[in-house]
């Protein structure tokens, strides 16, 4: 397990959250009550999974250290939770993954804005967190 490091930060990525143990990641900073927008990677099969539309955020092996094949963001499960929330399950049963590299997270985040999926308060977090990179 990765060293984990105070306080989590937007982009940071982490595993455990759910039964198939999908990378999840920090896509906004977090609000005032301390509350993060997450998504996650998901197999990408294109016909096989409502996930894999032609307007997917692909990402290949090689982009995240964890990836050993092709992904897609999985929008229709993107969620909020909390900061103390995910550093509990790190301290707890949750696994600590390398971080997103800038442009991934960007990418991702611009795929939250474009997705169908996607409320729009919640693209209104991952929108101010787009205006504001130097917090990340």
């Amino acid at each position: 397990m990765m060293a984990m490091h105070t306080p989590l930060r937007i982009g940071d990525a982490f595993r455990g959250i759910d039964e198939l143990h999908h990378v999840w990641f920090i896509l906004t900073h977090p609000s005032h009550d301390g509350s993060v927008v997450i998504a996650n990677f998901t197999s990408h099969l294109p016909g096989r999974k409502p996930a894999c539309n032609p307007n997917c955020v692909i990402v290949q092996p090689g982009e995240h250290p964890y990836l050993s094949k092709t992904t897609c963001i999985f929008y229709q499960d993107i969620r909020t939770t909390t900061v103390n929330q995910i550093a509990n399950g790190i301290a707890g049963e949750f696994r600590e993954e390398a971080p997103l590299s800038s442009a991934l997270l960007r990418r991702i985040q611009q795929g939250a804005l474009d997705s169908d999926h996607v409320i729009e308060g919640v693209k209104d977090a991952v929108r101010h967190a787009m205006d504001a990179p130097e917090l990340a």
